[in-house]
């Protein structure tokens, strides 16, 4: 035990000795957590959090326009801008403004259009009245017609669910319209006069409900998702230092010399591995107080950490320790601090892309989620997610646990079996 705490005495020793190059493993972490979250931002808002610029050119002036203008304002999905009138000018700026990005749609009502509509309801009525009284049925199959002209940028599924909310908002407009004319006709046929209120509510309600794995109400957003995401990627970025630090040992003699104490190998990187565990702890930690404190003051969400701090703690544990075991397998099995330094930092990019890092999993094609099954930081930003977003006991996170300890087992021990193999040659 004597030997085990002279190695952490060592291995603290030689990290206060470069004081700069410990402070640069925690504060740049911390830099790219607070990039990469303002970034990625707007990605994770949802559509009703952000509402579309739209531009309303209204040359019908009508009961349709109208319509279409306050139902798109009152789905608090659209901010409208209206101009009126019947100078072409208007609508050639409106398209100018759209294309410059001032407005994200614009929209188009012709004159007549409501006209047409009306039109075409009282034919749909008159199909069943007394042939006697019926009149021109060429308006059966009018059509009025509304353009809409996009972004150039703007995504094809984006301009469909556009299209098909403006659709619902007209044949909504529509259906109005024909209940007043079968309104009006009955009242001819029956000689009175009434007034109806047409129901301005739709007559199913959909309620709303998440089914994800994320039931908690706490809904995974650039913050909940980049720290865990960016803790990890710290964690496992620690390779490079270690790996640097096992080969000047290496190369330098110092190992050996330590070896003539007489101590194990094991007990050498028992040392290491205490002492990059805590580095990597208190990286966490600094980089949950970011996301709590400083974030807000951003204008960013408040990183929601749930209840249960045990299993917080225990998730990132087990990070630190498969990220220092993975460290240190590199600094066995590399020879010069160059092919530690390129490997470790590809490698980690590599495991940090596939498993959920820069794109959370959940919108990754099929084959790259199930590839990054096979991530280490998958498992712990899986098992981050369950307790901020579930409020998930040790028990439940489990599974994450035991295949991040289960890889830093691995991790050493190939590493003693390397040095053991080198030793022999």
């Amino acid at each position: 035990m004597k030997k085990l705490f002279a190695s952490v005495y060592k291995e603290g020793l030689l990290l206060l000795r470069d004081i700069e190059g410990v402070l640069v493993m925690f504060i740049m972490p911390l830099i790219l957590l607070i990039v990469i979250a303002l970034l990625q931002h707007k990605s994770f808002q949802n559509i009703t959090e952000e509402k579309i610029q739209v531009i309303v050119v209204d040359f019908d002036r009508d009961e349709l326009s109208r319509s279409l203008s306050e139902g798109m304002t009152n789905s608090h999905m659209f901010e409208i801008t209206s101009v009126s009138g019947n100078d072409s000018t208007l609508l050639e700026q409106a398209r100018k403004d759209v294309a410059g990005g001032t407005y994200q749609i614009g929209i188009f009502i012709p004159p007549n259009t409501t006209s047409v509509v009306k039109s075409r309801a009282v034919s749909l009525v008159q199909q069943q009245i007394n042939s006697a009284i019926k009149t021109d049925l060429n308006n059966l199959n009018a059509q009025g017609q509304i353009d809409l002209f996009f972004d150039p940028i703007t995504k094809e599924s984006f301009r469909d669910l556009v299209k098909s909310t403006l659709m619902q908002f007209s044949a909504s407009v529509e259906k109005r319209i024909i209940f007043e004319a079968y309104s009006k006709f009955i009242d001819a046929l029956t000689n009175q006069s009434s007034e109806l209120d047409y129901p301005t509510t739709p007559a199913i309600q959909f309620n709303e409900s998440l089914v994800s794995e994320y039931t908690s109400g706490i809904v995974p957003n650039s913050v909940q998702h980049n720290v865990p995401a960016w803790i990890l990627f710290g964690m496992f970025l620690i390779c490079i230092p270690i790996a640097g630090n096992i080969i000047k040992e290496r190369s330098e003699g110092s190992l050996a010399r330590l070896k003539a104490i007489p101590v194990t190998y094991l007990q050498i990187m028992s040392g290491k591995l205490i002492v990059f565990v805590g580095i990597c702890l208190i990286q966490a930690l600094l980089m949950i107080l970011v996301g709590i404190f400083i974030m807000p003051f951003l204008n960013l969400p408040k990183l929601q950490v749930g209840g249960n701090i045990v299993a917080l703690f225990s998730i990132s544990l087990a990070s630190a320790l498969a990220a220092t075991g993975y460290g240190i397998l590199i600094g066995s099995a590399a020879t010069t601090q160059i092919q530690a330094s390129a490997f470790g930092s590809v490698s980690t990019v590599i495991i940090a892309a596939i498993g959920g890092a820069w794109v959370p999993v959940m919108i990754m094609p099929a084959i790259m989620q199930k590839i990054s099954a096979f991530s280490p930081m998958n498992w712990g930003i899986h098992g981050y997610y369950e307790v901020f977003l579930r409020n998930a006991d040790t028990l439940e996170i489990l599974p994450d646990l035991g295949k991040l300890i289960m890889f830093a087992v691995i991790c050493v021990g190939a590493s003693l079996l390397f040095r053991k193999y080198a030793k022999n040659v």
